[in-house]
């Protein structure tokens, strides 16, 4: 069957769907956190050369998904459209245009909203179905097909939204009571009794007298004036009573343990410190992005490149700017780095963005330590794997 909205009552006897979920501040945040991340960092495709590895800004592949995966759209655009598919739908169905001719070399990669792709697997092939406006659906394979997917099974995935059903339900309840009770006037419903007999018609002027009076934000907490041996009692639960906004926070807090992100990062800042933050930066980078970054790149890598290109190149989505700590941490880090030899100078200044300095293209590594029968601490220069005393 063709993919829908996934829409489905939850306990709380609200209805959510893949559209309705984004309204809640807490999903919206969630999917904006790692659409932003994933789009914003850089693709390369990296060249194996022997024991070395290069930047391969002059294949076609790095062009397309660098700069522009089709006509209408940069590489942040594509991936800030295929980021949410997946995250709300649980995949994100990418259609790969080949140049003319034998040479079946990508030129394009076009998203196709899950809602218009059916998946089957037809003897040991995935098959994708795409439904197409006044037309006859059009039907590839796998080799024509990026899908990017969430957990489910070998076929396709299954969107955070279904898992999460439930506690979305929660959130959205507590959202529209929020909304019922302010449109209401902010106050508790209630009963207005008497031991009179009213007529039809009395009832109904008595309600419209009321809701007129009392109904509404900029008429709550007026003071009312009962007549006839009018009564008001109480009967609804006052938000503070029924922990409103308890289950408001609550609802934000299990939104980031769905989506496992640090929950500063969608506005919990309960429990957030100066000292934890970008401890919680980084565990979002390492068990929260990489899973994610790991998927894309292998499928990529898949899909992109001829058979006989594995191996000798692939893509890398490069995390650097994401683990940056603090001016100190680098610096420290740097300094390590240079003094232990596995990192020059000018190498660290392009990671700070710096243009490369002559002379500082040259490993050095200090040695503190010598053996006791010779006595002298030494320096030693490594280039090129020689050393020189």
């Amino acid at each position: 069957a063709w993919e829908t909205m996934g829409s489905g009552a939850s306990s709380s006897g609200v209805t959510i769907t893949k559209e309705n979920a984004m309204t809640l501040s807490g999903v919206y945040s969630a999917v904006r956190v790692y659409a932003d991340a994933i789009a914003s960092l850089p693709m390369h495709v990296i060249k194996v050369s022997g024991r070395n590895l290069e930047k391969d800004t002059e294949h076609p592949i790095y062009k397309l998904l660098a700069y522009k995966p089709n006509n209408i759209m940069t590489s942040y655009d594509w991936r800030q459209i295929a980021i949410p598919q997946l995250l709300l739908w649980g995949n994100s169905y990418n259609l790969i245009e080949f140049a003319g001719g034998g040479s079946r070399r990508p030129i394009g990669i076009l998203p196709v909203h899950p809602s218009m792709v059916e998946v089957d697997l037809l003897d040991g092939v995935l098959v994708y179905h795409i439904k197409i406006e006044k037309g006859a659906d059009l039907v590839v394979d796998q080799t024509q097909m990026i899908h990017f997917r969430g957990l489910g099974d070998n076929i396709k995935g299954k969107s955070v939204i279904d898992y999460a059903k439930d506690n979305l339900g929660l959130g959205k309840a507590a959202e529209e009571f929020g909304s019922s009770f302010f449109k209401n006037g902010a106050t508790a419903s209630g009963v207005l009794s008497t031991d009179n007999k009213l007529t039809d018609k009395a009832i109904k002027n008595l309600r419209d007298s009321y809701n007129d009076t009392y109904t509404g934000v900029n008429k709550a907490n007026k003071m009312m004036i009962l007549e006839e041996g009018l009564k008001f009692q109480q009967t609804s639960v006052a938000p503070d009573s029924a922990q409103f906004l308890e289950t408001r926070q609550f609802s934000i807090s299990d939104i980031a343990r769905w989506f496992k992100l640090p929950p500063h990062m969608i506005g919990d800042l309960e429990n957030a410190t100066f000292s934890n933050i970008e401890q919680q930066d980084l565990n979002f980078v390492k068990y929260s992005i990489l899973p994610y970054v790991e998927m894309i790149e292998q499928e990529l890598n898949c899909k992109l490149f001829r058979e006989n290109e594995l191996g000798k190149v692939y893509i890398n989505m490069n995390l650097d700017g994401l683990l940056r700590g603090d001016i100190t941490t680098r610096v420290e880090a740097y300094s390590k780095g240079i003094q232990n030899g596995w990192m020059t100078p000018n190498e660290a200044r392009m990671k700070e963005g710096l243009n490369p300095i002559n002379g500082l293209d040259t490993t050095w590594m200090q040695i503190n330590t010598a053996p006791i029968k010779d006595g002298t601490n030494q320096q030693t220069k490594i280039t090129d794997g020689t050393s020189n005393k």
